[in-house]
């Protein structure tokens, strides 16, 4: 327990973070199923680790950069020691994260990732119902038809929501 009371838990979070961006690099082959072939030829243009490569790769690289710039100046503290509170929001907003991988499949991209953003929102300190209803509806659907229409990347979602933007969309 002494070493948690010597390090800043940001500190801890990014170093940890750092270490299993890094390990999800170096084995992105046994984490990604290997793509769909249909008569020899692959059935997307783009490969299924591409994606997770590029974002564990800004991951590690933003944690080295914040790590080096907290290492170099250590005196810049951002608020001391950390409450209780604090530590409760941090497993709270894990928790949330950690239902939202779990409800992507069975609830759909749209709705999880409405539910998630509303859940973050309220936890971060927004009360503005009409900022949280807003973002959390706006945000999802712009992120699922970028990702299904303009990348043609699949993304999981109930029947009824593809016939509707499939019917809205033409």
């Amino acid at each position: 327990m002494k070493l948690l009371n010597r390090v800043a838990p940001d500190v801890l979070i990014a170093a940890v973070l750092l270490v299993l961006a890094g390990l999800s690099l170096l084995f992105l082959g046994s984490l990604v199923a290997p793509p769909k072939t249909l008569l020899g030829r692959s059935m997307t243009a783009i490969t299924p680790s591409m994606f997770p490569s590029i974002v564990l790769s800004l991951l590690t690289l933003l944690c080295a950069i914040f790590l080096v710039v907290r290492i170099r100046a250590p005196e810049a503290e951002a608020g001391g020691e950390v409450s209780t509170q604090g530590w409760q929001r941090g497993v709270a907003f894990f928790v949330l994260l950690t239902c939202y991988a779990l409800t992507m499949a069975p609830l759909g991209f749209v709705l999880s990732t409405a539910l998630t953003m509303a859940a973050v929102s309220w936890l971060v300190g927004n009360r503005s119902v009409t900022q949280i209803v807003a973002l959390s509806l706006a945000a999802p659907i712009a992120l699922y038809l970028a990702a299904t229409r303009l990348l043609a990347v699949s993304l999981p979602e109930q029947e009824f929501v593809e016939v509707l933007f499939a019917r809205l969309l033409g």
